[in-house]
């Protein structure tokens, strides 16, 4: 019987992911469609929060928490536009009185389940393997092991993908989702980074709301503190809405006979502000880790 019902479970996850990228030419379908796919996102990962309660990846779960959301953002922008814009739903209620398409789609659902799903499982990994490492490190008694080429030269790839990221938000290119892309994998290397510097955190005791605040204003100040090169920078795309307001005044505009204005092509596509606002929160945080630290030894004294 389960077998059954995780086989049916799988092929209506097929359909629902057909019915939203492919598209249907009734609204009705793409909405069961999008509450099939919450559902099963749901259903999903309440045996993930039962697996890892019991595991050091159960002790952060606000870091599960939010590594997810925010895959859920970036992936949802990397989304593909197949024809017409897609239409998920309730913030496009004006614009289905200009338009009407031939084909509904949502493609940003499936993706940000995917998002997800890899934003949740990316943090679940990155804990317990700094967490292994770590009490490995700190055994007085380990073993002496072998030394393997492989952890070197993944992280000589990484390093190396972190340099082109971080070059192509300073340096800009002609394609937004080849940014986006860059983004998100600043923001995956950020949170495997992440994930020691909050262990070691409160094993030296420090206050812990005390380092959250330190990372968050020197995030906030390196994010105003980042320069603009040659224009504005372009972080992410404009909001879902912004983009139905715009379609509306384009196709307004049409239907009165008035040529809309064609917006501005930039040259490249930047955003300076993004490692800035990283390196500012790293900052802030080991700022006052060392400060705690250095109290302590001083006390000490």
């Amino acid at each position: 019987m389960r077998r059954v019902v995780v086989t049916l479970a799988i092929l209506l996850l097929i359909l629902a992911v057909r019915t939203l990228v492919v598209g249907y030419s009734s609204y009705t379908p793409l909405v069961f469609a999008e509450l099939y796919l919450l559902l099963f996102t749901i259903v999903a990962t309440i045996p993930v929060f039962v697996r890892i309660a019991d595991g050091p990846a159960g002790d952060h779960v606000i870091l599960l928490l939010v590594s997810g959301a925010i895959a859920i953002v970036m992936f949802a922008f990397v989304a593909p536009q197949i024809g017409e814009p897609n239409y998920c739903g309730g913030r496009y209620l004006l614009w289905q009185n200009v338009r009407v398409p031939t084909l509904y789609r949502c493609t940003p659902v499936p993706f940000a389940v995917f998002g997800w799903f890899a934003g949740l499982w990316s943090a679940i990994w990155s804990i317990e393997w700094w967490s292994g490492k770590l009490d490995v490190d700190s055994a007085s008694n380990r073993v002496p092991v072998r030394r393997s080429l492989l952890p070197a030269v993944v992280a000589g790839v990484a390093v190396a993908l972190l340099v082109a990221a971080t070059a192509t938000m300073f340096i800009g290119t002609r394609s937004l989702r080849q940014l986006i892309l860059a983004e998100i994998f600043l923001l995956l290397f950020t949170l495997f980074m992440a994930v020691p510097t909050l262990i070691r955190g409160e094993k030296s005791g420090a206050d812990q709301f005390l380092l959250y605040s330190a990372a968050l204003v020197g995030a906030v100040v390196a994010w105003n503190l980042a320069p603009e090169i040659s224009g504005p920078n372009f972080c992410l795309p404009l909001p879902r809405s912004w983009q139905a307001m715009r379609d509306i005044l384009n196709d307004v505009s049409r239907s009165v006979g008035v040529v809309p204005p064609t917006p501005p092509r930039l040259s490249a596509f930047r955003c300076t502000t993004l490692p800035f606002a990283v390196a500012g929160g790293f900052a802030g945080w080991w700022i006052v880790l060392w400060l705690t630290r250095r109290r302590k030894s001083v006390m000490l004294q």
